[in-house]
């Protein structure tokens, strides 16, 4: 026969007077699943660590992980002895303890997840030096033989726009930036074109500049394209594999629209700019680039 229940839950659970089913399937494992999920759920985000709360996750993890899976255990085990009293079957009590040492493993498992997330997370180091070494292997960035210009090759990567204001330093008589580009990222597109506007550089396209390029061209004062070199533009499209948040391709065209208005670019070609598709290019004839006022002149060199 079960005991008689007082009213007082933790105690009849540990000494057995819930019942059988009850203490097992309630007691034990629902409770267990549950506290299972909520560690699922409060795990950190990845790339960060509860370093700083290492002693309050112990504590939580000692108390349910430890006292409180006792509780559940010994009063199943406890609520078992009287079941076999009562009812003589063994067979539901054998369950409950291969149950219960589940429970006990997946316990030892969670109380080891538990004290992973306390660890520091462990930092690449060398990943920031990686990365900025690759994509500075995208570009190149070389003064002219009489250091009146800085020849840039390449794509437009992130970190460029310092490397560009550290180069103007050591070449003080630089007057010409020499583009050629197939585009990158916008944001230090802009960055190098206002380098180049406020310290008064030409720009010059000898070959081919194209997306993103030409929001660099256009900071130049005097904007110089060569008879076979050409401009390229599209509209606006964000290249990655994953979701970029607050990625408004839409409003950067805008924000660059406003940028070559303040060149005194025509009205016309500030609504006609971004009318082609992102997989596509419009390649402008000069003619309409030195109408539109974004190319000042066609480059001529000087012969000595």
């Amino acid at each position: 026969m079960s005991a008689q229940k007082t009213g007082n839950y933790i105690a009849d659970h540990w000494y057995g007077r819930q019942g059988f089913a009850w203490s097992f399937w309630v007691n034990l494992v629902l409770l267990r699943v549950l506290i299972f999920l909520v560690q699922g759920l409060l795990e950190p985000a990845e790339g960060n660590d509860y370093g700083a709360s290492h002693s309050l996750v112990i504590v939580l993890a000692i108390f349910f992980h430890g006292v409180f899976f006792i509780w559940q255990v010994v009063g199943v085990v406890r609520a078992g002895e009287m079941h076999i009293q009562s009812m003589g079957s063994m067979a539901n009590f054998w369950g409950a303890q291969l149950g219960a040492l589940i429970a006990f493993w997946l316990t030892v498992s969670y109380s080891l997840d538990a004290w992973y997330m306390t660890q520091p997370t462990k930092v690449d180091k060398n990943f920031q030096t990686r990365a900025e070494k690759e994509r500075s292997g995208k570009y190149s960035i070389v003064p002219s033989s009489d250091g009146k210009a800085l020849v840039f090759t390449g794509s437009i990567e992130l970190g460029i726009t310092k490397k560009f204001a550290a180069l103007l330093i050591k070449f003080p008589k630089m007057q010409t930036v020499i583009l050629t580009s197939p585009g990158g990222n916008i944001y230090e597109a802009r960055g190098l074109s206002k380098l180049i506007h406020e310290n008064g550089f030409n720009t010059l396209v000898e070959s081919e500049c194209n997306s993103a390029c030409t929001t660099v061209f256009i900071g130049g004062i005097e904007r110089l394209l060569k008879p076979e070199a050409r401009l390229g533009f599209h509209q606006y499209r964000v290249d990655a594999t994953y979701q970029v948040l607050n990625a408004d391709p839409a409003a950067e065209q805008e924000r660059d629209r406003k940028l070559y208005a303040a060149s005194n670019i025509k009205p016309w070609f500030l609504t006609k700019m971004f009318d082609t598709d992102a997989s596509q290019m419009w390649f402008p004839n000069i003619d309409v680039l030195l109408d539109a006022g974004v190319v000042t002149a066609l480059y001529e060199p000087k012969l000595d």
